[in-house]
């Protein structure tokens, strides 16, 4: 056995072990349950603290990459970098100009085609997910405002999306609605083939254009079009993040003509926090980190150029929407992230051991691991001499993996199927640009027929197009496409909604036909939407009021506006099968003082006033 075998033996068992070690440790941590917004949910009922999972996973990653870099110091010493080299902005430029204008018109094409062939989203109503959108969004229209009179659980994309295809179609139908996802998934596929150049500018391969069309493809078939509930790898929640990372890759690409870059940088995180709060938030970390490692390498006008990029940009949103608007944003996001790991969190399965005994056992391991073997090809080729990537490429790689490490958070919060595997996108897109890098590199050595050649290149890129996208395309629907676009928008709201919901709808609203507004007691969001009339308080999904702070302002609204019916119950949905009255017992408590059971509707529990 050679030494540079056994050396790397050697690594790969510390790393094993730290594995291990990191996996028996994990139930071992358990930290004492404080809730200080006094919010309910299934992970309050068992006094589990949230922040034990978070810590869980810091040490889960963190054990196997220590391990990694202490290998390297023991056995490969000589091979790495300077602490100083380590830190500091790199001055080489990495830019490379690619031959892939006629490969991106060829994956655009296909992209194109099988969108206009989709089956397109004209099922029944998901009361909760459909819900959440376009009664925010109807209550935003009615009341003529935004977070002024409606809290949001995503933001202000919760209210916007809707409203701007409302408008464009000329409809305030489900189907118009439905159509913002498609819309946007279509512009993440295509950002995705712009990321794919970006990062394939990185890659050490001789031939990038190959690596640009097999990486292009990985992103593309990373979304899919889920509607209403888009838990794809890339959501059409990710387009910020992906525009995010086209521009601040090009900062590590070059060393001048950064000025648009930075700009950008400064520019999306703050529009990302408005529509996406969570998104927002973590583009914000990384944006803070990027900066501190530029005040390290005295980059004084980068630095003044994205902190005012950043401070213009709130100030552009302020003289848009009005100081009023943007101060109640900052309440619903700050009380969003305070509060939502309580509201609706799930504790996350351990590592291995729970596979076979819990459904999410397998995908939580395996997102884990992907978080821990992109967090090792990062550190690996960070701290090594080698000239497999540029220094710009490496530091890069860091912070796209740091990224990666604390968008897991999602995962953390809401620990079901449908989280981690969204939360997977970086990882896997960081997996795999190291693994492809690799495995091409390797057969260049040893085949010279992968060499440029124009023909050959176009001939993969339509193979591999025909692989990807012929099952997805269906000919009738493409025939047709016009007409079942049309179809979508125009359908009337009956075809989506049961006959049983729409009766109460109707019922309701010629018991209400007297009354200013409405109140929605229940998780059958869509309610407001249907029955057309505004929001007594500003929460028209009320679960989110669960924090005492809120439960407080709720009552307030009841009191201000005295709303003669409430509808208290719904058999429909129930978050975590926890209703509402239990959530807000303070807010059921003046509810149950003020109002009594008028009559029961179609599963429908009806509230009134005492006189």
């Amino acid at each position: 056995m050679s030494s540079n075998l056994l050396k790397n033996l050697s690594i790969f068992c510390i790393v094993t072990i730290a594995i291990i070690l990191a996996t028996i440790v994990w139930p071992l941590i358990d930290l004492n349950f404080s809730n200080f917004t006094g919010a309910k949910g299934a992970i309050t009922e068992q006094n589990y603290s949230t922040d034990s999972d978070t810590l869980r996973y810091i040490i889960f990653i963190a054990l196997p990459i220590i391990g990694l870099y202490f290998g390297l110091y023991l056995f490969k010493r000589d091979e790495l970098r300077n602490f100083k080299e380590l830190f500091s902005f790199p001055n080489e430029n990495s830019y490379k100009v690619l031959r892939v204008n006629y490969i991106s018109y060829i994956f655009i094409f296909f992209i194109l085609i099988e969108f206009f062939s989709l089956n397109l989203p004209i099922h029944p109503v998901d009361t909760f997910h459909d819900g959440e959108l376009f009664s925010v969004s109807k209550n935003s229209l009615l009341r003529n405002s935004f977070f002024i009179d409606t809290y949001t659980i995503h933001g202000f994309s919760d209210i916007l999306y809707p409203i701007i295809f409302w408008k464009i179609f000329g409809f305030e139908t489900i189907g118009a609605g439905r159509t913002f996802f498609l819309f946007l998934i279509l512009l993440l596929k295509i950002f995705s083939i712009v990321l794919s150049y970006q990062l394939t500018k990185f890659s050490s391969v001789k031939n990038k254009e190959l690596f640009f069309i097999f990486f292009s493809l990985i992103l593309i078939s990373m979304s899919e079009y889920g509607v209403p509930v888009n838990f794809s790898y890339f959501s059409y929640r990710d387009i910020f993040i992906i525009l995010f990372l086209i521009f601040f890759s090009q900062i590590y690409l070059v060393n001048d003509r950064k000025l648009i870059p930075n700009i950008m940088i400064g520019v999306i995180p703050s529009i990302a926090f408005l529509m996406h709060i969570d998104t927002g938030a973590f583009l914000f970390i990384l944006l803070f980190v990027h900066i501190f490692f530029l005040i390290i390498n005295g980059k004084m006008i980068d630095i003044t150029t994205i902190v005012i990029s950043v401070i213009f940009s709130w100030l552009f949103l302020i003289v848009v929407l009005g100081l009023n608007e943007i101060l109640n944003f900052f309440k619903n996001a700050s009380t969003i992230i305070l509060s939502m790991d309580y509201l609706h969190g799930i504790i996350y399965p351990e590592p291995f051991t729970s596979i076979g005994e819990n459904k999410n056992g397998m995908r939580a391991t395996r997102g884990l691991i992907l978080q821990v073997t992109a967090g090792l090809f990062s550190l690996y080729y960070l701290v090594r001499k080698s000239k497999d990537f540029s220094n710009g490429g490496k530091i890069f790689f860091l912070f796209l993996f740091f990224l990666s490490f604390i968008m897991y958070k999602n995962a953390l919060g809401r620990s079901d199927s449908f989280h981690i595997r969204m939360s997977n996108d970086l990882p896997i897109l960081l997996n795999c640009f190291f693994l492809l890098n690799f495995l091409i590199n390797k057969v260049e050595k040893k085949f010279n027929f992968f060499q440029y050649n124009y023909v050959k290149i176009i001939s993969i890129t339509i193979v591999l197009s025909l692989a990807l996208f012929f099952q997805k395309i269906d000919f009738d629907n493409l025939k047709n496409y016009k007409k079942n676009f049309k179809k979508l928008v125009s359908l009337p709201n009956e075809h989506y909604i049961d006959s049983d919901k729409m009766k109460f709808v109707n019922s309701f609203k010629k018991l209400i036909k007297e009354n200013g507004c409405l109140q929605n007691f229940t998780d059958d969001l869509i309610l407001l939407y249907l029955i057309e009339r505004p929001s007594c308080s500003k929460f028209v999904a009320s679960w989110l009021a669960s924090p005492q702070i809120l439960q407080d302002e709720y009552i307030e609204s009841l009191k201000l506006q005295k709303p003669n019916f409430i509808i208290y119950d719904s058999k429909y949905y129930k978050v975590d099968n926890i209703p509402i009255n239990e959530r807000l017992s303070k807010v059921n408590s003046y509810i149950m003082k003020n109002y009594k059971v008028s009559e029961d509707l179609n599963n429908f529990k009806i509230l009134k006033i005492k006189d």
